[in-house]
Formats: structure tokens, sequence, C-alpha cells
């Protein structure tokens, strides 16, 4: 038995791979060279269409995966953005405090990567991340709702959706 979640259940990373190759195949699979263990994919998205802005994305598993921690939005799966950085794309955004909006952008959460603190988008509410025996959000699940995020969010940035759509998520 494995110490890393890929090394204990290979079916599962077998798994991992097939969906990834199937609806994502661009996506390649990696380690942190940072002595964690965790693994992440890495590719890219335009999920706007020509036009719309060509987002780097990493997906890192944690090494609790398929599990995750109580009341932790993103479950198992982290998506940051390597370009567009979150924080960029804040900078070009009036600020809404009064909305509750992290950085000025709907649906987004702060934790720490590596020696860092990095913003990511949010993919999964912890009341609907699945995680059981038979079935568990996925890295293709999670750059689904990442793209549905990311059409979203260019959709509110251009004015083509309300501040109530944008963060109610609601479409």
């Amino acid at each position: 038995m494995g110490f890393y979640w890929y090394q204990s259940d290979p079916d599962l990373l077998e798994a991992e791979q097939m969906a990834m190759g199937k609806y994502f195949p661009s996506f390649k699979l990696y380690k942190l060279e940072d002595g964690s263990g965790r693994l992440y994919w890495r590719g890219k998205v335009q999920p706007t269409g020509k036009g719309g802005m060509v987002w780097d994305l990493m997906l890192i598993y944690k090494n609790t995966h398929p599990q995750a921690e109580e009341g932790m939005y993103g479950g198992s799966i982290q998506i940051l953005p390597v370009k567009p950085r979150l924080v960029d794309i804040a900078k070009t955004l009036p600020i809404k405090p009064e909305k509750g909006l992290g950085l000025g952008l709907p649906h987004i959460y702060r934790d720490n990567f590596g020696r860092n603190e990095e913003y990511f988008i949010c993919t999964a509410d912890p009341k609907y991340f699945k995680a059981s025996q038979t079935r568990s959000t996925s890295a293709a699940s999670s750059l689904s709702w990442a793209c549905k995020w990311i059409m979203l969010c260019e959709m509110w940035i251009n004015g083509e959706v309300s501040d109530e759509v944008a963060i109610e998520g609601v479409y």
C-alpha cells in the first residue's frame, strides 16, 4: 500500500487519466517538484472560443484526493490559473467589496500554494463534492466546472451578465 492516493489506489489514477485523455487530451500530468508528492495536470483552454482569453491552468490534486476537507471549497482538486492570474484580472476591475467578492471576482478562494498564497477558481461547493467507494469528483469534472466559471467570468467582465448572475451563479 502506497503513501499517496495514486499509489494506494492505482485504479483511481487510471480512471483520472482516462477521463482527462478523453475530454481534455491536451492536458499533461506532472508531479510538483516541491517534495509534496502532489500530482497536477497542466494545459490551456479557451472556453469562450475565438476572441476569448486563453487560460493556462494547473489542476492540482490534494494528497487527500478523492476526499476533501470538511467545508473546503474546490474539493480535493484545486484549479490555479497560471496565466492570466486572478490577481492580475482583478487589477483591471472595479473592486466591489460591498458584494463580498474576493479580489472583486466571484467564486474564487485563497489558499497556500508552496510558499505563496494564491487565488483558485472555486469549482465545487462542499455540499456537491462527491467522494465515495464508487465515484468521486475528478480532474475532468473539476476542469469542466472551471471552464463554465471562465465563461461566466468573461461574460461578467464584458458586461454581458449582471453582478447577480455572476455572484449567484444561476445561469
